[in-house]
């Protein structure tokens, strides 16, 4: 074999690990981005839940969400202090939701997820005292123009139903 055929066998071998390497890197990148988007979607569930056990653990704060999300409650029918009280509990699902909104818009959280968590939310918004509260957050800038065509564009499925 000559030296000119052994560079050809190289750059073909070459080639060939060159080829390997891109097929490894693409199975590598799809795997880390597989796992990325089920931390997302673990994380957003677990800033939920953590804020679902802080108002179990208040009765007064679990009576406050209770009634704030009955559909027939009146945000005349709480005091100011259960009226700030829920106000900040809505915020704070709200930023949630706002933050899987980015998430999902940047890929790093499942359609099914958002669009689940964004129904919940329009029905949110939909009742009396937690629809009170976000027309005074949009007033006051409190979440991007995206996140808030987003949430006010969905539609409710029927089998939605908001309980605290």
């Amino acid at each position: 074999m000559t030296l000119s055929e052994l560079a050809n066998v190289g750059e073909i071998l070459g080639g060939f690990a060159v080829l390997v390497s891109l097929l490894y890197l693409i199975f590598e990148v799809r795997r880390g981005n597989k796992i990325d988007r089920s931390d997302s979607a673990w994380n957003a569930t677990l800033s939920l839940a953590a804020l679902c056990e802080e108002i179990a653990a208040s009765p007064q704060l679990t009576d406050v969400c209770r009634r704030s999300m009955d559909g027939d409650t009146q945000p005349e029918d709480l005091t100011e202090t259960e009226f700030s009280q829920f106000m900040y509990v809505a915020r704070s699902v709200l930023y949630k939701y706002e933050g899987q909104w980015y998430l999902w818009k940047e890929g790093s959280l499942s359609d099914e997820m958002w669009q689940n968590r964004r129904q919940w939310a329009k029905a949110f918004i939909s009742m009396p005292v937690s629809g009170r509260i976000w027309e005074s957050e949009k007033k006051h800038h409190q979440y991007c123009a995206g996140f808030i065509e987003s949430i006010e564009s969905a539609k409710i499925a029927s089998d939605v139903v908001i309980r605290a």
